[in-house]
């Protein structure tokens, strides 16, 4: 008798209609939450700056610095500063993005791009602005090393050599997005007396999360650190606009830093882990809440984190054990985590928020930021909580799993089990043989408020060498519309040792446990949760991460005497006014 035919088979036809709606009976008892309104951020703020009648980039100081690190490399930088009297504070970008030279020749349409609405807006509430290249990018020299230990070193050099400008009040602040909001945090976790508070946007905690879930790939950044250094360290034009042609004295320099030793390791690493899975030592140079937990008491800087909870560019899974431990750090912190993608947060009080917060550490003003709520944070059904800390405080609600395809709240028996088919897209419309396996509740009694990461555990199995456990959870709709919202993804290869895979799994079942990615989600009363195991994840639409699971074809196999989705329930809600 083949392995596969020990197991009963739980195995849906089509997703639209499970056939648990046959075994209902009654609802899911769900505790109602308790919502009461709270007062927005806003009211708590008071002598924030406001726009000085003309000042702004136009009628600014442009320099142009080289910064010398201590292995002799220089950096590029640039900035600008309102021309008043009296010393200013700084707000850094810092980037790998910018082609070079000076970003205000290019007029409203170039420094817009370099800098972005943000930055400008601060230079008209007195502050000075800068764009600073990495290492190895635009007209920075140096080997691009794409967050290697040197660059917070780097940028440390680079904060103190600014804040002693003899137009600088000494204190000095760093903001960005996507990469200009890791680096950030990589200084930030390095340590520079005069930097008084980092706002990391989409910033990456673990460069090897920026690549992978668990031990998955992403699909998106396979070659990532062969393609990223092509885009930004190699061209003379950057992706912020600007060219090394607009300073043509600095070229060679930036050039030479092209052709470096350590540029063997950055470009073939990608491949050699994408095979293995592994984290690698060059991945763990690269891990910066490993770095961080290390050295958690160092003296820091304030923190206003923000994430976008629908980017699935620098992926939500960022932010779990990082948001923890800056919260852990006893800083002055506050966070944003709202239902944008890879962008600035979508706030209509963001611009007066960012200036209140780095007044209070730039200026050394109170505006009332630290007496508002530390997190807001806005759920998929559309409305923002404040919170005293993330993830909220939740109750935890446990739902197995049951053969016979409902997931309630009695422990399973048995088995089930599907074919990953070598891990390939899963066909939404027209499901393979025993392609997947579905649980779902009986309709909710009560709106079940998520927040923070659900997460799955039980013992499973699979027949063939390299195999992944993918998981989907979506809402459905009384009509049978299912709207997918949340995913795990784990190599049970790695699922013991991310950094030394198993070079087989088969026919070893493994006490797994994987957290779903840090979320807030709304599964309405009257509707459904369902839980879905494929060969990948499943959107039906909806966003979500492209994985890319190395499978060598196998069943899988869930324990379903062993297995539990633990679901963080937040029952007390606090929403936010107006």
């Amino acid at each position: 008798m083949s392995r596969r035919s020990q197991f009963l088979t739980v195995a849906f036809a089509a997703l639209a209609v499970p056939a648990v709606f046959a075994l209902d009976i009654g609802t899911l008892p769900v505790e109602a939450p308790v919502a009461t309104p709270s007062p927005s951020v806003s009211s708590y703020l008071h002598d924030v700056s406001q726009p000085i009648p003309g000042v702004d980039w136009t009628t600014g100081i442009t320099e142009h610095h080289r910064i010398t690190m201590a292995d002799g490399v220089e950096l590029d930088g640039w900035v600008v500063r309102p021309n008043i009297p009296g010393p200013v504070p700084l707000v850094l970008d810092i980037t790998p993005y910018y082609g070079g030279g000076d970003p205000t020749v290019t007029k409203a349409t170039g420094i817009n791009a370099v800098f972005g609405k943000p930055f400008l807006e601060l230079v008209k509430r007195g502050y000075a602005i800068a764009i600073l290249s990495v290492r190895g990018t635009g007209n920075s020299g140096g080997c691009f090393s794409i967050g290697g230990p040197e660059e917070a070193k780097d940028l440390a050099t680079a904060v103190e050599y600014f804040a002693a400008q003899p137009w600088s009040n000494h204190n000095v602040g760093a903001m960005g997005v996507s990469y200009d909001g890791t680096a950030p945090q990589d200084l930030w976790v390095e340590g520079s007396p005069s930097l008084k508070t980092i706002v990391p946007i989409s910033g990456i905690s673990d460069m090897y999360r920026y690549n992978y879930v668990n031990g998955v790939p992403i699909d998106d950044t396979i070659g990532f650190n062969t393609y990223y250094w092509l885009l930004t360290g190699l061209g003379p034009a950057g992706l912020y606009t600007g060219s090394q042609l607009l300073d043509p004295v600095n070229v060679p320099d930036a050039v030479a830093g092209e052709a470096c030793e350590e540029r063997v390791e950055v470009t073939t690493e990608t491949f050699t882990s994408f095979v293995s899975g592994n984290k690698t030592p060059y991945w763990q140079a690269r891990d910066h809440l490993a770095e961080l937990n290390a050295d958690p008491l160092k003296k820091r800087a304030s923190v206003f984190y923000i994430h976008g909870l629908q980017d699935w560019n620098v992926k939500p899974h960022n932010m779990e054990g990082w948001i923890e431990a800056l919260q852990r750090s006893n800083v002055p912190f506050k966070a944003w985590l709202g239902q944008w993608d890879h962008a600035w947060p979508d706030r209509s009080d963001w611009i007066t928020v960012m200036t209140a917060w780095f007044d209070q550490f730039l200026k050394n003003r109170n505006t009332g930021i630290l007496d508002a709520p530390k997190v807001q944070v806005k759920d998929d059904a559309g409305q923002w909580r404040n919170e005293p800390k993330w993830p909220a405080q939740s109750k935890k609600v446990t739902l197995y799993p049951q053969v016979t395809g409902l997931l309630g709240t009695n422990a399973g028996v048995g088995y089930a089990d599907y074919n990953d088919y070598l891990g390939q897209d899963v066909n939404e419309t027209a499901p393979l043989p025993d392609d997947r396996v579905v649980f779902a509740t009986s309709p909710l009694s009560n709106d079940l408020h998520l927040s923070g990461m659900p997460r799955f555990e039980g013992i499973v199995a699979a027949t063939g060498m390299r195999a992944n456990l993918m998981l989907t959870l979506a809402e459905q709709s009384p009509d049978g519309t299912l709207r997918p919202f949340n995913f795990a993804a784990l190599s049970l290869n790695h699922a013991q040792n991310l950094q030394q895979g198993k070079p087989t799994v088969a026919g070893e079942p493994q006490y797994v446990g994987v957290n779903f990615f840090p979320q807030e989600d709304v599964v309405h009363a009257g509707n459904r949760l369902v839980l879905l195991a494929a060969g990948d994840l499943v959107f039906y639409g909806q966003p979500g991460p492209n994985m890319k699971p190395v499978a060598t074809g196998s069943s899988l196999i869930l324990d379903l005497a062993t297995s539990k989705l633990i679901l963080p329930n937040d029952t007390t809600l606090s929403y936010e006014s107006p």
